[in-house]
């Protein structure tokens, strides 16, 4: 039936070149522009149109690919693209045509055009495209024929999708895992023993996965115990992560305690990290005492990272509180620096235990570390935090950190602040870090404040540093700036 429909639509069109031509194209052009309205889109069309009729290919081309480009959202935008695709076949331009004619095809099945499209790239030689896209719709009607069969018949609907999955056949490659999601969620028991003898050895992974999802959403210990088997049996990994999924959707006692048994001690590092995560999703008291016995037990960077992820997605008192624990005495300056920055985005509550551990702590890098997450922290007390200890009382290397990060913000009152600080600032370091500050900003009261101690400042090292960020600058004001200075 499918070769016939091809064959019948470029017999059509040949017929229809050979009696009418280029007339009965101009015709049926005329005839969709008839009652149109005269919007901007509609104004390059018809001009489109006007280099048709004229035969002026290329013209053509050129106004329906500003069609195309400039409204592409535009309700018209089918019937374009199949006369962009029709003055490039006139051009010999054929893959630039089918690319267009394949594009109408994909994007709009439904368009009036799609008949014309299709009988256009059989006389353009692209028959197998043709057929592709013809049994791409063919697929996607069975899987909605067998979704309503189930519906009206749910026995025959089984016993088809069964017999689908059994023969393994291939013209819709779609189909097989259409037909294995919809027994896995309408099939009841009856669908388990094919679905288990999937999960186990199918040699298409996709149909594997699927199995093992719809699976666990049976929700039944025995099931479960199957697909704990599995995971012993089989080393593959999305095998393994897919079961690991299925486990923690069942909401099964025997499927929880699997998961926590592969978190605690699982052979395979990635999938281990996989479980945390979930055990992370699970949001009761008991998956957090679970998640910080582990870390406790636990020494590899890997895990511990997952699980100080895990802890930052928790708005639970007790991972607070063991973050902050972990950022003030952790193990190794790594650990605490990723546990601060997991605090940073706690809010008002973890930033009060951040100012105070900043006022305690010694290790540069841990103070930069702090500094960072006041940096990321929208509490305008972060803001303050900083702009604090840009202002003084610590050393030179941390005043220019804040600095910097302070320069990052790019509002303009924060941007302001750094202006006015540079005015009342003797340290020579620390006025470069603000000259860069205001390089990197947009802000022009930024600019301004580097225009002026080019110009007027006592140093002239100073002086020279503003005029490298202005040179580096592409503000055309700086550029204008120092075109005026060399004169």
């Amino acid at each position: 039936m499918k070769h016939l429909v091809i064959a019948l639509l470029a017999m059509a069109t040949i017929c229809v070149h050979h009696a009418y031509g280029y007339d009965q194209d101009i015709a049926k052009l005329n005839r969709f522009m008839q009652n149109k309205s005269n919007t901007a889109s509609m104004q390059i069309f018809r001009e489109g149109r006007d280099f048709i009729e004229a035969q002026n290919w290329q013209r053509a081309a050129e106004k329906f690919n500003d069609f195309i480009t400039g409204y592409p959202k535009d309700k018209d935008l089918d019937a374009a693209l199949y006369w962009y695709g029709y003055a490039l076949q006139k051009q010999n331009r054929t893959d630039d045509a089918a690319t267009a004619l394949l594009r109408l095809i994909r994007r709009f099945p439904n368009s009036n055009w799609r008949n014309d499209a299709q009988a256009l790239l059989v006389v353009m030689g692209r028959k197998a495209e043709v057929e592709q896209a013809i049994q791409a719709d063919n697929c996607e009607i069975k899987m909605l024929a067998l979704q309503s069969l189930f519906q009206a018949d749910q026995e025959r609907a089984i016993m088809i999708a069964t017999e689908s999955l059994r023969t393994n056949s291939t013209q819709c490659p779609g189909f097989p895992a259409a037909a294995v999601s919809m027994l896995g969620s309408q099939g009841g028991a009856r669908a388990v023993p094919l679905l288990l003898d999937i999960a186990r050895g199918n040699p298409d992974m996709k149909l594997r996965l699927t199995a093992i999802k719809r699976l666990g959403e049976q929700h039944n210990d025995e099931i479960i115990d199957e697909l704990i088997k599995l995971y012993g049996m089989d080393r593959n990994k999305d095998v393994r992560t897919q079961i690991l999924r299925a486990l923690v959707e069942s909401r099964t006692p025997r499927g929880s305690a699997k998961v926590l048994e592969i978190a605690r001690a699982g052979d395979d590092l990635a999938v281990r990290q996989y479980a945390l995560r979930y055990i992370g999703e699970l949001k009761d008291a008991a998956s957090l005492e679970e998640l910080i016995r582990i870390y406790d037990a636990d020494k590899t960077p890997e895990i511990r990272s997952q699980i100080l992820r895990a802890l930052a997605e928790r708005d639970e008192a007790r991972a607070r509180e063991k973050l902050f624990q972990i950022a003030s005495q952790g193990d190794t300056p790594e650990l605490r620096l990723e546990a601060i920055r997991r605090l940073g985005g706690h809010g008002r509550i973890a930033l009060d235990d951040l100012i105070k551990l900043y006022t305690t702590e010694t290790n540069l890098q841990i103070k930069q570390g702090l500094l960072r997450a006041f940096a990321e922290n929208n509490d305008p007390r972060a803001l303050a935090k900083l702009i604090d200890i840009a202002r003084g009382g610590e050393s030179i290397e941390l005043r220019g950190y804040a600095i910097r990060r302070l320069g990052e913000k790019e509002d303009e009152q924060t941007v302001n602040q750094l202006v006015a600080m540079y005015d009342t600032e003797k340290d020579p370091q620390v006025r470069v870090a603000l000259m860069r500050a205001f390089g990197d900003s947009k802000q022009k009261s930024a600019l301004h404040k580097l225009m002026t101690i080019a110009r007027n400042d006592p140093s002239v090292e100073q002086r020279k540093v503003a005029i490298r960020y202005l040179g580096q600058s592409k503000d055309p004001e700086a550029l204008k700036f120092l075109e005026d200075f060399l004169k």
